[in-house]
Parts: structure tokens; C-alpha cells; sequence
């Protein structure tokens, strides 16, 4: 419990204003004269009481005791000092703050995002593993940069498992298939460790890397629906964000792939530490209300499909290029620039730095200004640079690398905002789930012509940059053809569903 004594004096004006309830930050109600608590807002815990005294001079003396818990699970001290500050400040007129949106934000809808950060780490985390760890298994194997592409391509037929279960989110709730799909995928990555071959190794991740996408897609989904409006996708920028920091803490360990032959089995064992996270977090964990009212109003699940064949194009274009692109850069350091994973490590970790930022402040712009142009700037601009990296060393392959990271980190959020803003909430883990499917496909045709290419016409730094074709089509889509929808209520895309009673 944190407790903030704000002592000042004012005009009667503005003592007026301090001894009326709050309806900015959050709504409060006079319990007793002069003791305010909450009616709906983020605190856990919250009770303001207040002691006026008169002057001399017509002013006030206030003093102000606001005793306050946010109900934000792990997450609190980011926060602290930011509400501790603008609880304290005399104008309680509602508006939105960088990091606090116009809207008052209820303690349900703050938990939930909390804990849906920590489902990003963990994600981010296993997500991450096969890409950065298959040159260091395949080299165990015995295995070719075609065997590498090919088996990061087949791996992507886990989809079928995210689409099996995920559609059953517009049934079931998003809660109990987040939880389904975490504990499997920390199952699955853990068997791993006991592969004796290449083909075992695609096997497990297979299932391991479909229940992750289907994860990420919920994750998405839940904090789309249950976020203000003008701050969706900057939320979705901290639950990528945090997605991040789980995919470099995988780069923070992967040094100890070099600890002997089998070295990289280590980081496939560790996601152990995930699961009395994992039961913590199934205790606090609530459902979206959206989900919630769609399913009481019996909400019909239409889908727009003129939307959708936008988006599936775009998704599959952007990630013919994106995922070789990616899971394939830690075999073009090794084999080419021989570098061994230290060296590895330290790389991906510099130039990933300054992509958390990137994230965020794309997030605040687009929920500002718009989420077309960021999408698709980032888009086209990011992949060229990434593609810049297979044809470069020294100075020049840090620089294109950092400025990869940037503008692609920069799309990622409108990107994700996309494909559940557009779509009924009935329908919304079904859209998700096709999508998913459409964009594993993208990423395993592009493996697959990848590490084709790289074998015929003259290693990843002639076949990564012709798959650019994919990402232009992408930014061209995104520019001319996607709808803004920034600031905008769900239900004023998707007439379909029943209003919010706090909208």
C-alpha cells in the first residue's frame, strides 16, 4: 500500500475541486464526509481523505492522504511514480496522459494487461528458441543450411494445431485457452532437449511453435478488446515490448549453446522456471468483457470478407520475406562472418536495443495519427535494410541490422492491431486463427525458397534480398487499401456487437 500526503494551499476555486469526487484518473464516491473511494478505476486498493482548512486570506489549506495499490500484478513499480504524481496534481480534469489514456481504465482491465505482459514474455521466449538455436543443433546434426530452412519451414505446419484450438476462443473465452496453450507449448519446447535428430528437434517445435502463435494471437486479441480506444496500440507496443525482452533473453543465454555439443539443449530445458509463474498467473487471470457481453447478447460472428482477403494477402507477402529474413541471419553469421555465439549474442543484442523504443513511440504516434503509413513505412523500409544485412560485414552490417530492427519493430504494433480491430468479437480467434495459417504459410514458402536459392544462385546474400518482392506488395496494400482505425470504438467497425456500457 503506497500512501501520498499532498499538503498545499489554494484558491476556493480550486478547493472546490479537490473535495469533489475524482471522475479523471478514475470515478470516487463520498463514503463519509471527506473520504473518498473508488467506484471504478486501476487500484486494487484506494481511499483519499481530505482536510480543508479555511485562511485569513480567503484561501485553503488542503491537506490530501491518498492511500492507493494499482492492481497491477509484478508490474507496479513502472508505474508508481508516473500515478503517484498525477494523483497528486490539483486539475482533475480528464485527459489523456503519454502513458495514461482520457478514459478511466477499470482494476479488471489493468490486471488483465498486466498479466497478459507476462504471458508476452514467456511467448517471446519459446517463440524465439528454434530460430536462434538450429544452426547450433544442426551443426550437432551434421545438417545443411537447406535441412536448416527446410526444417524451419515444415515446423510451421503447427499452425493446424493453433487452428484446431484457437477458433474455439469465440466459444469457450480467451482466458482458458491462454493458459491451454502456454502449458503446452512450455511441454512441447521442453521435450526438445531430448531430440536425437533434426527431424525430432522440427517435430516437438512444431506443436511447441503452433501453440506459441496461437498464444501471441490471444494475447493480441485480449488486449484488443478490452483497451481504450485511444491507446490500443500503444498497449499492443508494451505487450510487444515485453514480447522482445522474452525473445533476448533467449539471446542473453545463448552463449551457453557453445558449452559443448549438445549446449544448445540448455535453453530448451530452462522454460521449466515458466510454470509456477504460469499457476500464479491462471488465479488472477479474468475474461474480456467484450467477450463477455458479445456472448450474453449472443452477438452474430459475420466477417467481412473483403477485409479479410486484405489481410491474409498482406501477412503472407510480409512474411515470404520476414521469417527467413530473421531465423536465418544466425546461420549467415556463423557460416559466412564466422562468428561463434558470443559473438552472436552481442550482435543481436545491440542492434535489438533500440527496437523497444522504436515499438513504443510507433505505438503513441499511431494511436495519434494514424496506423497506415507507420505500418507500411515500416514495413518496406525495414525489410530493405534487413535484406542490406546478407550483403554486408563491419560497420555497415550493424547499421543496417539496427536500422532493420527499428522500422520493422515500428509496424509490429499496427500490424497486430489490424487483424483483430476489423472483425466481430465472435469472430475475432477465427479471423486470428486463418491468419496465422495464412502467415505460417508466407513464412515456410519463404524458408523454402530461401534456403533453395542460397544453394543454387550463391548463398542467403543473393536469396534473402529477392524475396523483397513480398514486403513491397505488403507497404503498398497497407498504404493505399487498409482503413485507419485509430481512436476508434470496436463496435464502430463491427455494428454487430453490443456496446460497451462504459462507452
Amino acid at each position: 500500500m503506497t500512501q501520498l500526503v499532498n499538503e498545499f494551499v489554494a484558491d476556493r476555486a480550486t478547493a472546490e475541486v479537490v473535495a469533489s469526487p475524482r471522475f479523471d484518473l478514475l470515478t470516487e464516491t463520498e463514503s463519509e464526509p471527506g473520504v473518498f473511494t473508488q467506484v471504478e478505476g486501476p487500484f486494487k486498493t484506494y481511499r483519499r481523505t481530505l482536510d480543508l482548512t479555511e485562511q485569513a486570506d480567503g484561501s485553503v489549506a488542503i491537506r490530501e492522504q491518498t492511500d492507493f495499490r494499482m492492481a497491477t500484478p509484478l508490474w507496479w513499480p513502472l508505474m508508481h511514480r508516473l500515478m503517484r504524481k498525477a494523483l497528486a496534481e490539483p486539475d482533475r480534469t480528464p485527459r489523456a496522459r503519454w502513458w495514461w489514456p482520457a478514459e478511466v481504465v477499470s482494476a479488471r482491465t489493468t490486471t488483465l494487461i498486466s498479466l497478459l505482459a507476462v504471458l508476452a514474455i514467456i511467448g517471446g521466449y519459446l517463440g524465439t528458441i528454434i530460430g536462434q538455436t538450429i544452426t547450433f543443433a544442426s551443426a550437432e546434426f551434421e545438417a545443411s543450411q537447406r535441412a536448416q530452412s527446410d526444417t524451419l519451414a515444415a515446423i510451421r505446419i503447427g499452425v493446424l494445431v493453433a487452428l484446431l484450438f484457437l477458433r474455439r476462443a469465440d466459444r469457450l473465452g480467451r482466458r482458458p485457452l491462454l493458459i491451454g496453450f502456454m502449458v503446452g507449448a512450455i511441454v512441447f519446447t521442453m521435450l526438445g532437449s531430448l531430440s536425437g535428430s533434426l527431424v525430432t528437434l522440427g517435430i516437438t517445435q512444431a506443436v511447441a511453435r503452433g501453440l506459441t502463435t496461437g498464444l501471441a494471437t490471444l494475447v493480441t486479441l485480449a488486449a484488443v478488446e478490452e483497451v481504450p480506444a485511444t491507446m490500443r496500440t500503444f498497449i499492443l507496443a508494451i505487450l510487444t515490448a515485453f514480447a522482445a525482452l522474452g525473445s533476448g533473453m533467449v539471446i542473453w543465454i545463448l552463449p551457453l549453446a557453445d558449452t559443448g555439443p549438445g549446449g544448445w539443449r540448455i535453453l530448451y530445458i530452462l522454460p521449466v522456471v515458466f510454470l509456477p509463474v504460469l499457476w500464479w498467473l491462471a488465479r488472477l487471470l479474468p475474461e474480456t468483457q467484450r467477450f463477455k457481453a458479445a456472448t450474453e447478447a449472443g452477438a452474430p460472428d459475420i466477417v467481412n470478407r473483403r477485409r479479410l482477403t486484405m489481410l491474409l494477402v498482406t501477412f503472407f507477402m510480409l512474411l515470404v520475406f520476414a521469417s527467413p529474413a530473421s531465423q536465418l541471419q544466425n546461420e549467415y553469421l556463423r557460416g559466412d562472418l564466422q562468428m561463434d555465439a558470443g559473438d552472436i549474442s552481442l550482435f543481436r543484442l545491440v542492434v535489438s536495443l533500440p527496437g523497444g523504443l522504436a515499438i513504443l513511440v510507433a505505438g503513441w504516434v499511431a494511436d495519434r495519427k494514424g496506423r497506415r503509413h507507420i505500418a507500411a513505412f515500416g514495413v518496406l523500409g525495414g525489410s530493405i535494410a534487413s535484406a542490406m544485412v546478407y550483403r554486408s560485414d563491419g560497420a555497415f552490417l550493424w547499421m543496417f541490422a539496427t536500422i532493420g530492427v527499428l522500422l520493422l519493430g515500428a509496424a509490429v504494433p499496427a500490424m497486430r492491431g489490424f487483424q483483430a480491430e476489423l472483425f466481430p468479437t465472435r469472430s475475432r480467434a477465427r479471423i486470428g486463427a486463418w491468419l496465422d495459417v495464412i502467415g505460417v504459410a508466407g513464412s515456410a514458402f519463404g524458408l523454402l525458397i530461401a534456403g533453395r536459392l542460397a544453394e543454387r544462385i550463391g548463398g542467403l546474400g543473393v536469396a534473402i534480398p529477392i524475396l523483397l518482392v513480398g514486403p513491397v506488395i505488403a507497404a503498398l496494400l497497407l498504404f493505399f487499401v487498409f482503413p485507419d482505425t485509430a481512436s476508434k470504438e470496436l463496435e464502430e467497425f463491427n455494428p454487430s456487437d453490443p456496446k460497451l456500457s462504459s462507452q
